[in-house]
């Protein structure tokens, strides 16, 4: 059983994920028209921020330990409410303002997991779930700031450059390096248990880190760096992630193969293991695009965007975030069976459907699929 900050940090994650899904449901079947950018912007943000880095705070929570943090939890979770309201609302001082707040609770957990992973023994003494966990944050702390910069440039009347690319630059740290990082961390810890450092695993975390941070900073300074350069990085940094990838997938693959497919926890990280392979592919192809667009964004897949989105957000980190919920408050899983089978069913058929139509039919904007 997880401890009852860990199970608060899930609780509050997933009451704000239900505005997630309801937004989410509303834009794919347009069912009160085409959604406003703020709303999309809210949805996206509910997703990343609300549910799954609430979710991520208490897996740190959880895989750390210490003392009970339950107001820190709180004082998050309301920062966190208020952040996504601001985007809702569309007022860019309320979105300067709460983003700061924001970016000091993500400062404060990336402070308790690494003072934590210091406490015990240091880089050199962690095992290879909680390197992910720090790493990650890391990222996290990286990508949000870069984000935040955003909301004050447009709060202070000031346009959002394309050079350097704040935007891509925040999103694809938000993704490719952290997402990948914590969920890898916490896919091997509960499926293994932890514990043990590896030359395979360190090498992992070394590429998984590195990759996301070569990707962020190559659409960041893409002018900067010369057409050839600017254009060659972002695809080194991608099959940086793609290999970080595969060494997980070869560590983690027999105990996700070995884990039961009927219920439990657990087979949801180990379906969380393709997810990400996919996600990674998806990256490679959007990344080819985005070199042979030349700045044209127009001709670029939304859909394939929108799959990557969903491959990260939904079938990897909900997947592993339900697995979690599942292995820490289900004392009895025979009284939960038919709901359990619901969610995993429910969500990993219906994510894939969705990725299915983004990539044959285009996004829901009307924009173009992947093959066209």
């Amino acid at each position: 059983m997880a401890r009852a900050d860990t199970r608060s940090a899930f609780q509050y994650g997933l009451a704000i994920f239900t505005l997630t899904a309801l937004l989410g449901l509303a834009n794919a079947t347009q069912l009160f028209g085409a959604l406003d950018r703020n709303t999309l912007l809210t949805h996206l943000h509910s997703g990343t921020l609300g549910w799954i880095t609430m979710g991520v705070v208490g897996l740190a929570l959880w895989i750390f330990g210490g003392s009970d943090r339950n107001m820190a939890v709180r004082l998050s979770a309301l920062s966190t409410a208020a952040y996504v309201l601001a985007f809702w609302s569309g007022n860019f001082y309320a979105r300067a303002i709460f983003g700061s707040t924001e970016l000091l609770v993500i400062l404060y957990w990336w402070w308790f997991a690494a003072s934590a992973g210091m406490a015990q023994g240091g880089l050199g003494g962690l095992d290879i779930p909680k390197l992910s966990v720090v790493f990650g944050l890391t990222t996290l702390v990286i990508g949000s700031t870069l984000g935040v910069i955003v909301q004050i440039l447009l709060a202070t009347g000031n346009t959002v450059p394309t050079s350097p690319d704040l935007v891509g630059a925040h999103a694809s740290a938000q993704t490719g390096g952290y997402l990948v990082l914590v969920m890898a961390g916490i896919i091997e810890w509960q499926l293994t248990g932890g514990g043990k450092r590896s030359t395979a695993g360190l090498v992992q975390v070394a590429l998984l880190f590195v990759g996301g941070l070569i990707l962020a900073f190559s659409l960041l300074l893409s002018a900067q760096l010369g057409q050839q350069l600017g254009q060659a990085l972002p695809g080194i940094a991608t099959l940086i992630t793609l290999i970080g990838i595969f060494i997980a997938v070869f560590r983690l693959g027999r105990a996700a193969m070995a884990v039961s497919w009927t219920g439990g926890g657990k087979r949801h990280l180990a379906i969380a293991v393709p997810w990400v392979v996919a996600a990674v592919i998806f990256q490679f192809f959007l990344v080819g695009q985005f070199v042979a667009a030349q700045g044209d964004v127009t001709k670029v897949s939304a859909g394939l965007i929108h799959s990557l989105d969903h491959s990260y957000f939904v079938g990897l980190s909900t997947n592993v975030l339900f697995g979690a919920i599942a292995i820490a408050t289900m004392r009895d899983g025979r009284a939960w069976a038919w709901a359990d089978n619901w969610i995993f069913w429910g969500l990993n058929i219906g994510a894939a459907s969705f990725v299915a139509v983004l990539l044959t039919a285009g996004s829901g904007e009307g924009a173009a699929a992947f093959s066209n």
